[in-house]
């Protein structure tokens, strides 16, 4: 028995040592964490002038109930603020978490490169949405590839071939989330469907949209993140941006470390339509866009897109309209316009069932909210 135990030991570390590098650190990292930033290579997003937030005058005065609490606890909740009118109204951290510890945003990034790329076409840098993807990426330059416009790529119906899974660690996902030749691995895919028709979530199409804009600046993602954005919207905080390796491309389509507050200014951008302090960061009017669902487009059920716009997910629920940045661990930054309110939940799990295409946690974020909201 021991014998046999030890041949098993010996082959599986022979196949775990000729195996992609991808593997190896899939199966040694034992899936996607929100720690991931500790151990990937990562390029600082300097701060710049940082602007404490506002406290409630009825700061944490009333609480979740026990239920919320409850269901926060279970789904493995590090925290969970709400903010309206400029100031914190509440917030609790869980799991030695505070207001300045930094966790990984997932998927939260891709509104990111959406707003980037608003900034792009605002100065010129990429002239339309309209444009050909392989005007800015010329390894798309071709037959299949090069009718790909920007806008199919941000309302996520390019008609690449792709099957996102960050838990098959054998699979394209964990390939670029793991693996050290993101632009080799996503430079080559083919499209399998007509751009622009039909909607079909993938991380490759956003690590498009931020190669195209690297290459209109001849700069980096976190860098033009740092000057444009995050220097700009008194982030209290350097962030960090992973990378495939050291010195390495930016993994866009995912990968912002941050903490929760600083978070919440990315939604505040959005509650301002692309303003802070009165300066007009990104356009008003890309905003609009970019948090407007893609009607023209339906999934691969036949179900009309009414949840997705740039890169940003939309909820209509209880006659409110919330864009919202999202996460696969249940990263969440809700923007409630009605209510002038931010809501920023960060985790290590959420729920997989899905109601209109939002995780049924979603809801239970956005009843909490509205129960402490004034």
């Amino acid at each position: 028995m021991i014998k046999k135990a030890l041949v098993l030991f010996v082959f599986l570390g022979i196949l775990l040592a000729v195996s992609p590098l991808y593997i190896q650190r899939g199966i040694f990292r034992n899936f996607s964490d929100i720690t991931d930033y500790q151990f990937f290579a990562n390029a600082l997003v300097q701060k710049g002038k940082g602007e404490p937030w506002l406290q409630s005058s009825s700061y944490n005065q009333k609480g979740l109930n026990l239920e919320q609490e409850e269901e926060l606890k279970k789904n493995k909740t590090v925290a969970y603020l709400v903010i309206q009118n400029d100031s914190i109204l509440f917030e609790e951290y869980w799991k030695g978490y505070s207001d300045t510890s930094h966790s990984g945003s997932f998927s939260m990034a891709k509104s990111v490169v959406s707003m980037l790329m608003g900034i792009a076409i605002e100065e010129g840098k990429i002239k339309s949405v309209n444009d050909y993807l392989s005007d800015y990426v010329p390894e798309f330059k071709r037959a299949g590839t090069d009718t790909i416009r920007i806008k199919d790529i941000l309302t996520m119906s390019g008609g690449f071939d792709w099957t996102e899974s960050y838990i098959n660690i054998f699979g394209k996902t964990a390939d670029i989330y793991y693996g050290d030749r993101v632009k080799s691995i996503v430079g080559k895919l083919n499209a399998e469907y007509a751009p622009g028709q039909t909607f079909y979530y993938s991380s490759a199409e956003t690590q498009m949209l931020g190669w195209a804009i690297e290459n209109a600046y001849k700069r980096t993602i976190p860098d033009l993140f740092s000057e444009k954005i995050w220097s700009k919207i008194g982030a209290e905080n350097d962030a960090y941006w992973s990378l495939d390796k050291k010195d390495g491309t930016a993994k866009v389509f995912c990968c912002l470390n941050s903490n929760a507050r600083d978070f919440a200014r990315l939604g505040k951008l959005v509650l301002q339509n692309g303003q802070w302090n009165g300066q007009q960061i990104v356009p008003a009017n890309y905003i609009k866009d970019a948090t407007s669902a893609a009607l023209w487009l339906k999934n691969r059920d036949g179900e009309q897109v009414d949840f997705y716009g740039y890169q940003f997910w939309i909820m209509n629920y209880k006659g409110l309209t919330i864009p919202y940045f999202r996460g696969v661990k249940g990263q969440f930054i809700y923007v409630i316009p009605q209510k002038n309110a931010i809501v920023v939940r960060l985790g290590e799990y959420v729920s997989q069932t899905r109601v209109h295409n939002h995780s049924e946690d979603s809801y239970m974020h956005i009843d909490a909210a509205l129960d402490l909201l004034q």
